[in-house]
Parts: structure tokens; C-alpha cells; sequence
């Protein structure tokens, strides 16, 4: 019986770490890192789990998921990190991450004498968030497959600090996750449960 998972990546996909040190006037501000320890793990029927970061960030506007502390595709990469673990002799999971992209897009401010005395939503955020599941026989060939999609927005006012920015990037993050667990639970009991031990 196996129990070796191995964990791929490309190089550009990574870019995203190490951009996330480029920011301009970073904060002190430290996010507890997001782990999914705590909840069960799923034992399968594969010789191996394989993590896919298919997406790969522009690294410029209107992406902004670059500058984050966690972004997405790493919170997914930690998913499957923590929750699957091979315990067969064949087949293997391909965990994929398709999309993991957040955009800024710039809102519509009030002008003249009501705009000098309010705080408009400046920004708003949307993250979307894609993964697949795929079991491999030996072959090569799809055997089964659940996909999870998830989309969130956010917007936040012209005047935010920097570290309240962060706290509602981390935030999106860990919404975008629920949402991608929530439907891979689903997934899974529906559609591999026979590799599930």
C-alpha cells in the first residue's frame, strides 16, 4: 500500500509568491495561516495525489491576487495538502487549479459637494475560484472527475488603510475556500465514493 502524495508546480505559477514581496508599503500585520487539518481527511484509493497549479497569474492590473499573503491557489494547494491522502496501489488524483484569478475593478465615486463629505466604495474585488479532481487509471485516462467553482466580491471605501485591504483580501480568500470545500464534499460522496476508503 502507498502512501506517497506528490505535490507539482511550474515555475511561472509560483511567480505569485514571490511578487507578493513587492509591494510598495507592506503592514505588520500577520494572518493566521488558513489549514484544514481540522477537518477529515479522505483516504483513497490511489497510489498518488498530484497537485496541478494550471492557473498562472498575470501578475499585473487588474489582477490583483499576486499581492496577496494567501491567495487562492495557494489556500487550494493547502486543501489538498491536508485532506488527501493516498492509500492505494493504482490510479492516481490530479488535483487541478484552474482558476484562482482576483480582479480590482475601479467604482464609480460622487462628485462636488456630497463627494467631499462622504467615503465611496472606491474598489471592488471579485475572486473566482476553480478546481478539479481527476482520477488517472494507468493509462492516463479520466476515470472520474468532480469540479467546484466558486465566485466572491467584495468592495471596500476610498479611504481603507492598507492593512484593512489585506484583512478583506484574506477574507475572500477564506470564502472562496469554504465555498470550494463545501461543493468538493459534495462532489466527492457523489461521484468517488468507490475510492474513498
Amino acid at each position: 500500500m502507498l502512501s506517497r502524495r506528490s505535490f507539482v508546480f511550474s515555475g511561472l505559477a509560483l511567480g505569485g509568491a514571490v511578487l507578493s514581496g513587492c509591494k510598495t508599503a507592506p503592514s505588520s500585520y500577520e494572518y493566521a495561516e488558513l489549514t484544514y487539518t481540522h477537518l477529515p481527511p479522505y483516504n483513497l484509493l490511489v497510489q498518488d495525489v498530484v497537485v496541478d497549479q494550471a492557473y498562472v497569474s498575470p501578475a499585473k492590473s487588474p489582477n490583483v491576487e499576486h499581492l496577496f499573503d494567501i491567495p487562492p491557489a495557494q489556500a487550494s494547494e493547502r486543501w489538498a495538502r491536508d485532506r488527501l491522502y493516498p492509500q492505494g496501489n493504482s490510479n492516481v488524483l490530479n488535483f487541478v487549479i484552474k482558476n484562482a484569478a482576483v480582479t480590482e475593478s475601479k467604482l464609480e465615486q460622487q462628485k462636488g459637494i456630497t463627494g467631499l463629505f462622504t467615503y465611496d466604495q472606491s474598489e471592488r474585488y471579485t475572486g473566482v475560484l476553480e478546481v478539479e479532481l481527476q482520477v488517472l487509471n494507468d493509462q492516463g485516462f479520466k476515470e472520474a472527475s468532480v469540479i467546484a467553482k466558486a465566485e466572491r466580491s467584495v468592495t471596500v471605501a476610498e479611504n481603507i488603510k492598507l492593512r484593512d485591504r489585506e484583512k478583506v483580501w484574506y477574507k475572500l480568500t477564506e470564502d472562496l475556500m469554504m465555498e470550494i470545500d463545501r461543493q468538493l464534499q459534495q462532489g466527492i460522496a457523489k461521484h468517488l465514493s468507490h475510492y474513498v476508503l
